[in-house]
C-alpha cells in the first residue's frame, strides 16, 4: 500500500509544521512559513498597515517611503495593506527580499463594532504574499465575539486551498487597557488556536511566566505586538528580550519603532533584530 509522501521541515525551523502532508496547499504553507521565520524559527516583522484602521498616522504619511527606508535593515518581513502591497511590489521583486504579510480586514470601534474584510484571499494569493493577518478584538460583547469567530474561521478555511498561513491578533482595544486584559487575551489566544490560526500576534503579558505558559500550551508561534508609541527604546528592548526568553518567536512592532526620529528608529530596529536573532 502506497503512503502519502511528507515534507520534513528542518529542525532549525523549530517544528513550525513538521512532516506536513505533501499536498499542494500544505507545501505552499510550509514554504511561506519558512520565508517568514528564519532558520532559528524566529522573525522580526515591521508593520506599516496602520492606515487600514487608524487612517493618517503620524510617521506613516508615506508608507512606501517608510518601507524603502527600512528595506535594507535586518527585517524578516513587512505587514502591509493591499494598496501598499501593490505599490511596493517592485521593491520586493528579488530573491533575497523580506516576506510580505497582508492585513485583509478592518475594524471600526463603537457600540457595535463593525469588522469586515477589505480584500479577498484570491487577491492575497495573486499578490504573492506569504501570509494574511486578521484582527480579533476580544473585549467585546458575546454576540460580537461570535461574529468575530465566524469571520476568522471562514478566513482560515478559505485560505487553506491557497496554502496561505493566517496570523490572528487577539487583542483588547479598550483604552485605557483594562486590568483583566491579559486574561481576556489569553482566552482569545486559545480561541484563535482552536479556530486553526497558524501564527498568533498578541500583547506581551507583564509576567513572562504567563507568556511562557501560552507558548507551551498553544503549540503555535507567538509573536509580540508593540501597540502605540510609548516608553524608551531601552524599555522596548527589555520587553522584547523578556518575551523571546519566555518563548515568543519574534515581534511585529511598528509605531514604537518608526514614530521616532529616523536615525533612532533604524538603530532600534537593528537592536531588536539582534535580540530576536542573537546568533546572526
Amino acid at each position: 500500500m502506497e503512503t502519502t509522501p511528507t515534507i520534513a521541515i528542518p529542525s532549525t525551523a523549530t517544528n513550525l509544521h513538521a512532516d506536513v502532508p505533501a499536498s499542494a496547499p500544505a507545501a505552499g504553507k510550509a514554504f511561506r512559513l519558512g520565508r517568514i521565520f528564519g532558520d532559528d524559527g524566529r522573525t522580526v516583522i515591521l508593520p506599516v498597515d496602520h492606515g487600514t484602521m487608524l487612517g493618517r498616522v503620524a510617521g506613516l504619511e508615506d508608507p512606501a517611503r517608510m518601507i524603502s527606508t527600512f528595506l535594507a535593515l535586518p527585517c524578516d518581513g513587512f505587514l502591509l495593506a493591499p494598496g501598499v502591497t501593490v505599490r511596493t511590489a517592485s521593491m520586493f521583486a528579488r530573491r533575497s527580499a523580506p516576506a510580505r504579510l497582508l492585513t485583509i480586514d478592518t475594524y471600526w470601534r463603537g457600540q457595535s463594532g463593525a469588522h469586515v474584510l477589505t480584500t479577498t484571499l484570491q487577491r492575497a494569493a495573486a499578490l504573492g504574499v506569504d501570509a494574511v493577518k486578521v484582527l480579533m478584538p476580544w473585549d467585546v460583547p458575546p454576540e460580537e465575539r461570535a461574529a468575530r469567530a465566524e469571520l476568522i474561521g471562514r478566513v482560515i478555511a478559505d485560505a487553506e486551498p491557497f496554502g496561505l498561513p493566517v496570523m490572528v491578533e487577539p487583542i483588547c482595544l479598550a483604552a485605557p487597557r483594562p486590568d483583566e486584559a491579559t486574561r481576556i487575551e489569553a482566552d482569545g489566544c486559545r480561541m484563535a488556536a482552536e479556530l486553526g490560526a497558524d501564527i498568533i500576534k498578541v500583547m506581551a503579558p507583564d509576567d513572562p511566566e504567563v507568556l511562557s505558559d501560552w507558548c507551551a500550551e498553544l503549540g503555535l508561534p507567538i509573536v509580540i505586538l508593540g501597540g502605540p508609541a510609548a516608553g524608551t527604546a531601552e524599555d522596548l528592548s527589555e520587553m522584547v528580550e523578556r518575551s523571546v526568553a519566555a518563548g515568543a518567536r519574534g515581534i511585529v512592532i511598528g509605531r514604537r519603532v518608526w514614530q521616532r526620529p529616523i536615525d533612532q528608529a533604524t538603530a532600534l530596529l537593528a537592536r531588536l533584530a539582534e535580540i530576536v536573532h542573537p546568533e546572526h
